[in-house]
């Protein structure tokens, strides 16, 4: 349900006397004397990180992560259209903490039933001695191992779950919208030049078939998937891969998971190198942690198909310049997820599934 609480709409706004009100209940007694905002950032959602003096003797956190809705006009507008802030919001409320796999700690979220505001305090993973890798250029292949691990321990809990008809119904398809489209015709007029014809294929087959397609990719047995599994939104804790940054979760085939992080993550001769072995290592733990894993053959042809979802992710993040990510990350994934469709040749895979 969403809250009758007023939520503050930027860090400045986060004050002593409204984190009391927030948290008074799950700490008794706890009493905030002062909030310091260590730092703060506005992108695709806001962010801060805050240092919170309490009254002696409460145990509540004294470091917190608030993620809010965006200060920018358009960007609020975007994640407001989506619901991707109310989303997160109640993913922290009613789903974090019973994950198998490693998330930021919850705290407390709230949200409107319309998405115009929301309000999230998560652990704060830098306090708690998590890692944050940038890079997977110098990786051997150990987070992308970990990262197999993580998405079939997560996919298999919630396999084809009955919940998702029951208290889990509020968890929704894979979002669309009319802005994914353009955003793809956009990035053909800006790269498009210099990228290959598979590139164009699909651009031209995603802009003319987007519901064809958005029913192809949801088609399959459910589970529980993050939706945005790049590198940027994973972390490191004791070894293990963790995930952040759920707006974008929601009750699809796991493959898009797999898929997404493969193509987007991996630089293109190392994805080359360790795409057959990572599939088969998550194969194997899906099995085990209760999904009911295809053979491989099967499953390779799911991962040629699920490539686009990252290309779109990678193409749509590029064509939006620095309002999304960094110009360099962008385009970079985009060049690595369009070599991807490229290995996979999901054009052709895609034309002949869709009978067009």
């Amino acid at each position: 349900m969403s809250t009758p609480i007023v939520l503050p709409d930027s860090a400045e706004s986060i004050s002593p006397e409204w984190l009391t009100r927030v948290l008074s209940e799950r700490f008794p007694g706890a009493r905030a004397e002062h909030v310091e905002v260590v730092d703060a950032h506005s992108g695709t959602t806001g962010r801060a990180r805050l240092r919170v003096r309490w009254q002696a003797g409460s145990d509540a956190p004294t470091a917190l992560f608030a993620k809010l809705a965006p200060t920018d006009p358009i960007q609020r507008e975007m994640v407001v259209s989506m619901g991707m802030g109310r989303r997160e919001a109640r993913f922290y409320a009613e789903l974090a903490a019973e994950l198998p796999v490693r998330v930021p700690a919850p705290i407390w979220a709230g949200w409107k039933d319309d998405g115009s505001a929301y309000f999230m305090l998560i652990e704060d993973l830098a306090e708690a001695g998590c890692g944050f890798p940038s890079s997977a250029a110098d990786d051997a292949g150990e987070h992308a191992r970990g990262m197999m691990d993580t998405l079939a321990t997560l996919h298999g809990r919630y396999w084809n779950s009955p919940r998702f008809a029951e208290d889990l119904a509020w968890i929704e398809a894979p979002m669309r919208g009319a802005v994914g489209p353009l955003l793809v015709g956009a990035a053909v007029e800006q790269f498009g030049e210099r990228m290959p014809d598979a590139f164009h294929r699909l651009a031209d087959l995603y802009i003319q078939h987007t519901d064809s397609l958005n029913d192809l990719l949801d088609d399959g047995t459910p589970t529980l998937v993050h939706g945005d599994c790049h590198l940027g939104n994973s972390f490191v804790d004791a070894g293990r891969v963790g995930l952040l940054d759920w707006a974008c979760s929601c009750r699809a085939p796991g493959f898009r998971d797999v898929a997404y992080y493969l193509c987007n993550s991996l630089p293109i001769e190392r994805r080359r190198q360790l795409e057959r072995p990572l599939l088969e290592r998550y194969l194997a733990g899906l099995a085990a942690a209760g999904g009911a894993a295809p053979d491989f053959d099967t499953a390779w042809q799911l991962l040629r198909r699920y490539a686009v979802t990252s290309w779109v992710a990678a193409t749509v993040t590029a064509a939006a310049g620095s309002r999304m990510q960094s110009e360099e990350i962008g385009q970079r994934a985009m060049e690595r997820a369009t070599a991807a469709i490229v290995d996979f040749d999901t054009p052709a895979l895609l034309c002949r599934e869709l009978g067009v």
